[in-house]
């Protein structure tokens, strides 16, 4: 198949090394990586520079891309990376929006069960799950750890609709664990931190805490995955479930403390209730995790690869090739469909 990428934003995207863009750029890049090493041609472009009946696939990230393709009669298959559509509501320009751009496609897709079951207007919405490079991400190594050396780590960018004060990831419920347990925390993530902190400055007199808020790139931010021992994620949104660092943490087999909206769950996550986010159910995880660490990452290292790019990619691709649009008329291509969204 040949296949188009539509980018979503001015940040670059590159294949290795530093990864210095969002979430969306991320999960990109990963697909054009696991398409091509299935055989497929697979271009990262502007809508601008996309005709129509060029590609057998164009695929968009951003609602409003959708729609201009739809006026330029670009056929078109959609991804949702906005939880703001779900944070601002179903009668916000953001969620209806969205609705249109699904509307509009030939099909759309959603990385959290909740967000398809959220969208109850349209039949168009399928899920396919996150991925991770178990390749890079790779296994921790075997320590012991106790309640009064685990070190926990988080990688999460703060804020929700352009208010960096918005604490969505809970790092106040995730510190005031820590500071309960007296250990040691450690948070990852963009200058956005750094702003919140700043309307949070009570926060930083925990003596064990560390913030990190430079946007590391990926060999340093692995380095900390492999010198941390609990991974902490108690956010209260996300439109990606399990989101990016969570399957990251997963990949390297840190146990997981956090939430995950919806009925879904994943091995070595102890997971929190996302309506009644507390820093006693993150200190009551941390405990849990710490007296079963050995059980739980024997765990997780047998189902890590589970969550490999190319699983999800394959899946893609079998998504892709149900509806090729020249195929329409083949009863087999019919029976592929009806199999792949069950």
């Amino acid at each position: 198949m040949k296949i188009c990428l539509v980018v979503s934003s001015s940040l670059a995207i590159e294949a290795t090394g530093k990864r210095h863009y969002g979430a969306t750029e991320a999960v990109m890049a990963e697909y054009q990586k696991g398409l091509i090493a299935l055989g497929h041609t697979c271009d990262i472009k502007w809508l601008n520079e996309v005709q129509p009946n060029e590609y057998d696939i164009v695929h968009i990230m951003v609602a409003n891309l959708c729609i201009e393709a739809a006026k330029r009669g670009i056929a078109y298959i959609t991804s949702l990376h906005d939880h703001h559509a779900f944070y601002h509501g179903k009668d916000s320009f953001v969620y209806q929006q969205q609705l249109e751009a699904i509307k509009k496609s030939v099909f759309s897709i959603a990385h959290g069960e909740y967000v398809v079951d959220y969208f109850n207007e349209t039949d168009k919405l399928f899920f396919l799950p996150h991925g991770v490079d178990t390749s890079y991400f790779t296994v921790t190594q075997e320590r012991e750890i106790n309640l009064n050396n685990a070190k926990l780590l988080m990688v999460s960018n703060n804020g929700m609709a352009s208010n960096f004060l918005i604490d969505r990831k809970n790092f106040r419920i995730a510190i005031e664990a820590a500071k309960a347990l007296d250990l040691s925390i450690t948070i990852v993530g963009t200058d956005a931190n750094n702003k919140f902190f700043e309307g949070n400055e009570d926060l930083l007199e925990y003596d064990k805490l560390t913030v990190i808020a430079d946007n590391p790139p990926q060999d340093t931010l692995l380095e900390l995955y492999h010198t941390h021992d609990l991974f902490i994620h108690p956010s209260s949104l996300e439109f990606g479930v399990p989101c990016l660092a969570q399957l990251e943490a997963a990949s390297c087999c840190i146990p997981i403390i956090g939430t995950m909206k919806g009925v879904g769950s994943m091995v070595g996550l102890y997971k929190i209730d996302d309506t009644n986010i507390t820093s006693e159910q993150v200190a009551e995880g941390i405990r849990y995790c710490i007296e079963k660490y050995p059980y739980v990452k024997d765990a997780m290292v047998k189902y890590r690869h589970n969550w490999d790019w190319s699983k999800v990619c394959e899946r893609l691709e079998r998504m892709y090739k149900a509806v090729q649009p020249q195929k329409y008329d083949s009863a087999s291509v019919r029976e592929q469909y009806l199999k792949t969204f069950n």
